[in-house]
């Protein structure tokens, strides 16, 4: 994973909307969403670090928000962001693909 470059990041995004994509969101300790089906119609990505992401969905299915974001990876059809604690452990994670994730 690398530091989380605002533009690239946000770049990656707008490709997946309005795609139906899968999602996996985790935020340690206590919640955990795997393969969540969503149609994106909006992507935004906020702050000068952390970040925040935020994933609007269509036919007012809702909004995610996911805030103190601090590292990403991108892929082909994939985006993951990560923010970790004062320990250097994963505090949350939100996962955007245009395939299933893996169960």
């Amino acid at each position: 994973m690398e530091a989380i470059r605002a533009e690239a990041l946000l770049k990656q995004l707008e490709q997946l909307v309005s795609q139906q994509v899968y999602i996996h969101l985790e935020v340690n300790p206590g919640a955990y969403w795997r393969n969540g089906r969503a149609r994106l119609t909006a992507v935004h990505v906020k702050g000068s670090g952390p970040y925040r992401i935020f994933l609007e969905m269509s036919d007012d299915s809702g909004l995610i928000q996911v805030d103190s974001l601090t590292h990403m990876q991108l892929g082909d059809g994939l985006v993951i962001a990560t923010g970790y604690d004062d320990h250097q452990r994963i505090a949350r994670t939100v996962e955007i693909s245009t395939s299933p994730f893996s169960m």
